[in-house]
């Protein structure tokens, strides 16, 4: 089994703000198509310079939304570790 210790948090400045206005828009009930549009309107493009397309969002966020899930199921507990040490 891997465990990450790190900050837990993978995505980096730009990817956060895109995930953001996904989410905002989408709050605000407009759909993929719409979300590409206004976009795209406003010259975002994706974290290697493409152009967004509906497939594009709609995998990102399916993605984060999986990541999400992940690590949220993720429980740590140390009270059942025995460490014994022997001089």
């Amino acid at each position: 089994m891997k465990i990450n210790l790190r900050n837990g948090d993978s995505y980096g400045e730009y990817s956060k703000f895109i995930i953001s206005e996904v989410l905002r828009l989408r709050d605000r009930g407009y759909t993929y198509p719409e979300i590409v549009s206004n976009i795209k309107d406003r010259g975002i493009r994706s974290r290697k310079n493409k152009e967004f397309y509906k497939n594009l969002l709609v995998n990102m966020m399916w993605k984060y939304r999986r990541k999400l899930e992940r690590e949220s199921m993720k429980k740590y507990s140390i009270k059942n570790i025995k460490i014994s040490i022997n001089n």
